[in-house]
């Protein structure tokens, strides 16, 4: 008779080899085989339970074979509310105390009506919706540096502008001016512009003063004559000039960037220094603009009386008006100028050198501050209404959203019709012939690869490299395989952290491969960093199917890659795979199934040679969920051995159960179990005692002998 040790390790020794083997058992492979091809198609508790095959299997593989006629129990089981913890713990399943019936239930995706439950969908993946934030973010400083560039353009060229023919001729000074005076440059018609340029605003007929106002200060800001030649030296004044650059920063929306308050500043220092009187700095109202930046006043709660009244009072009078106001910021302002009461200025100018320099310091302070919380206050809008986008009908209505969305990814909505963004969201980024690919429009497809909708506008579940459960084993894997499971070293907490963090931006599997931090952590997990592997073989690895059994993991060469590649949550095509919209199990849920399925039946397989080597391989399967005797007491298997490798009669059961956790604890500490050394000289005892108290082995093999007396 071979002893239970030999038994033990015949499947242990190798056992990722010794489960392939069992998965291509015929009876093992036909039942598997059934089980993946029909468990999708399970909708409801009952459905599940009236397929004998598929229940007797699922049970079979969490150890509950024995419970298989108690289907009004497991129906309990399965549709308990095990969503939180909370309701975990006030749930049928969260108060039995055998732990397999709330590993059976996490095993599947009941909802409490019975029913299989749906996943949640979502517009937009949280690390896209990250680099969204962040591309709009940079869309903003790209804003302001591109407005820059433009203005700089057009006060270098204005002045080389001859004729009204001169700046029509001249695209960009054109569209910059358009877009200054708020008129479209992409309809706007060169004949009507050419008109408006060239009317007489003395003459109300004239074509300007017959059209919207916009149009009638687009022609007051050059000098153009009727003939479209110039009236004096040039087509612009310089004071015209730095108006229109003054208002296409409004205009574009760079008003707040850092290339707009610099130039609104040196405007408000050229403008300030000709101010002779409070009613000529009241009367330029970017001067005004500035100014209630600058000293945080709301535009909509001021008007030219209220400012007039703040910037004549005589602060050193208790009751002139600033002093009567519980705002301070008027007494702020009224002190930055040099006013009299009667609105003339008290000295040379209205304002110091010093009393400038403060100005602008405040409005610089305070405009960044403005953009800051208009930025914040933008995402923060974003990421609240993306939240509750369900199609992409829902985002094309949602105008702000939508308007955010383009702006992020230097799209112009005016531009661009709703029909198209609505093709291209629907486009499947991935696909080079998708309509989003084929368009040419790098921004295109960068939109398109930044939502989750399908070819139907719906939103989709989400997709990932990584489950939660799969990347949680990951990383504690890794502690355990840097000798650091309590994460005593800041470098392995350093390098958890930088994994849990990145592995949820990857879409697929040449980017995980490209990520070496990503590749080095994963492998040193599942011990195969000193297997020297290829990138072509990690392909073949991450890509493999574990439903196959033909598939390459699934090869008795290749089962030490196995756990990595089911780890993980790559399609054969190397793309993240979606969570199932409604769907009983999951793939990793399916394959855990399985591969527990083929482990019960490999315990079976020993039983049937030797009990002894059965209670071995399921003390070492359990092994890394026991946390204290109290563990080992509850699970009659896990006694027995522990009883047996420590000598330890079965009498003590009689005994408080506290007594007994002691009995154990004297003789075994339960940490070294987490140990596979010491795990494995622990059941090399309990194979020897258990054949010595059960044959005669030891009477032919003098190993059993010495092993029993370690």
């Amino acid at each position: 008779m071979i002893s239970t040790f030999l038994t033990y390790t015949s499947f242990s020794s190798d056992m990722s080899r010794s489960l392939v083997r069992v998965s291509a058992q015929a009876d093992v492979s036909g039942a598997t085989a059934y089980y993946n091809a029909n468990i999708g198609k399970v909708k409801s508790v009952d459905d599940f339970m009236k397929n004998n095959r598929l229940f007797s299997y699922a049970m079979k593989a969490y150890g509950l074979e024995d419970m298989t006629y108690a289907k009004a129990f497991m129906r309990k089981v399965l549709t308990s509310d095990i969503s939180s913890s909370t309701s975990l713990q006030k749930s049928f399943v969260g108060k039995l105390t055998d732990p397999r019936f709330l590993k059976f239930a996490q095993a599947f995706q009941f909802s409490t009506d019975g029913k299989v439950a749906s996943q949640p969908v979502t517009a937009q993946q949280a690390n896209d919706q990250t680099d969204l934030i962040n591309l709009y973010s940079q869309q903003q400083v790209n804003k302001g540096a591109t407005a820059a560039d433009d203005a700089a353009y057009y006060q270098a060229n204005i002045g080389n502008v001859t004729s009204v023919d001169g700046l029509i001729g001249n695209k960009r000074l054109l569209s910059f001016t358009l877009t200054a005076y708020g008129i479209d440059p992409s309809i706007a018609s060169d004949t009507a512009i050419r008109q408006v340029l060239t009317s007489d605003l003395s003459d109300p007929d004239s074509v300007a003063n017959q059209m919207p106002s916009k149009y009638t200060m687009l022609a007051a800001a050059f000098s153009f004559n009727t003939d479209g030649s110039i009236n004096g030296s040039s087509a612009q004044s310089s004071g015209n000039a730095a108006s229109t650059v003054y208002q296409y920063y409004d205009a574009s929306g760079a008003s707040a960037s850092a290339p707009g308050a610099a130039f609104k500043t040196q405007y408000y220092q050229d403008a300030v220094a000709d101010v002779t009187s409070v009613d000529d700095l009241l009367g330029n109202s970017r001067l005004v603009s500035y100014l209630e930046t600058a000293f945080g006043l709301d535009p909509s709660e001021q008007s030219t009386e209220i400012l007039r009244n703040v910037l004549t009072s005589d602060l050193s009078d208790p009751d002139s008006f600033a002093n009567q106001q519980s705002n301070a910021a008027y007494r702020s302002l009224a002190a930055a100028f040099n006013f009299n009461t009667d609105g003339s200025i008290n000295g040379s100018v209205a304002q110091s050198a010093s009393q400038t320099d403060s100005t602008i310091l405040s409005f610089t302070t305070n405009n960044t501050t403005a953009a800051q919380t208009y930025q914040t206050a933008e995402i923060n809008f974003y990421k609240t209404d993306i939240a509750k986008i369900g199609s992409v009908s829902d985002f094309i209505k949602d105008s702000g959203l939508y308007d955010f969305v383009l702006s992020a990814f230097g799209i112009d909505p005016s531009k661009t019709s709703k029909l198209t963004i609505e093709k291209v969201l629907e486009s499947d980024a991935g696909n080079p012939s998708s309509y989003a690919n084929i368009s040419h429009n790098s921004a295109y497809s960068k939109l398109a690869a930044a939502f989750n909708f399908d070819a139907n506008g719906n939103a989709k579940t989400a997709s990932s490299a990584q489950v939660n459960a799969s990347l949680i084993s990951t990383i504690k894997l890794y502690n355990k395989e840097t000798g650091d499971p309590t994460l005593t070293n800041t470098q392995t907490t350093t390098e958890d952290t930088y994994y849990g963090e990145t592995i949820g931006t990857i879409k697929n599997v040449d980017e995980f491969l490209k990520n070496k931090r990503l590749v080095t952590f994963a492998l040193t997990a599942f011990d195969l960093e000193k297997k020297a592997l290829s990138n072509d073989t990690l392909r073949k690895i991450l890509t493999s199917d574990p439903t196959d059994l033909k598939s390459f993991i699934n090869k008795p060469e290749n089962s030490a890659y196995r756990a990595m590649a089911v780890a993980f949550n790559f399609g054969t095509d190397g793309k993240d795979l979606a969570t199932p919209l409604q769907q009983v199990q999951t793939r990793s849920q399916m394959v855990a199934t399985t591969d527990a399925y083929a482990r019960q039946t490999l315990e079976e397989n020993a039983g049937d040679q030797n009990e002894g080597a059965r209670l071995a391989l399921y003390f070492q399967r359990l092994a890394p969920t026991i946390t204290s005797a109290y563990s080992i007491l509850a699970d009659k298997a896990l006694l027995q051995v522990a009883q047996t490798a420590l000598g330890l009669p079965t009498s003590m059961s009689n005994a408080d159960i506290d007594v007994q956790a002691n009995m154990i604890t004297k003789k075994l500490k339960i940490a070294d179990l987490q140990d596979p050394n010491k795990l494995n000289k622990f059941l090399a005892r309990f194979s020897a005692m258990y054949d010595i108290n059960n044959s005669d082995i030891t009477q032919t093999n003098p190993a059993i002998t010495i092993l029993s007396s370690r």
